[in-house]
């Protein structure tokens, strides 16, 4: 009884990280990687990557948000995404974003269901040269 309690438990475990496990990759990675490739409709990743400059259109009305995303090291490796929700107010160009959701190789589309920006620079707090020299008395 005990051996089939113990397997029971096992597999819901295995079961339940395999469902929420997600994979991370950037906009290379994605678009060029065979796992990119084998990454079904239904498989949900994550992927990171800056937002392009000029191509960001929000429908405030349909809260529908369209943009693209490129690779920081390889800025020629661009990916469509379109987000279903608010926009984030840090959301700007140049911005790191991180997506999580579905990608269609084929149509070179990603539809995202969570979408995260990393807070603009303007937001850290400042240290002047200064500040370091009274810290260091």
């Amino acid at each position: 009884a005990v051996l089939v309690m113990v397997a029971s438990v096992s597999f819901l475990i295995y079961r339940g990280l395999a469902d929420t496990s997600v994979y991370y990759m950037t906009v290379s990675e994605l678009k060029t990687s065979s796992l990119g490739m084998q990454i079904g409709s239904n498989q949900t990743v994550r992927v990171g990557g800056l937002v392009v400059d000029g191509d960001i259109n929000y429908n405030q009305r349909d809260l529908e948000l369209r943009f693209s995303i490129k690779d920081e090291s390889n800025p020629g490796e661009v990916i469509q995404a379109l987000y279903k929700g608010a926009k984030p107010d840090a959301f700007e160009p140049e911005i790191e974003a991180l997506l999580e959701g579905t990608y269609d190789m084929g149509k070179n589309l990603f539809q995202a269901e969570t979408l995260l920006v990393k807070c603009p620079s303007k937001y850290e707090s400042e240290t002047t040269d200064d500040y370091k020299q009274e810290a260091g008395k």
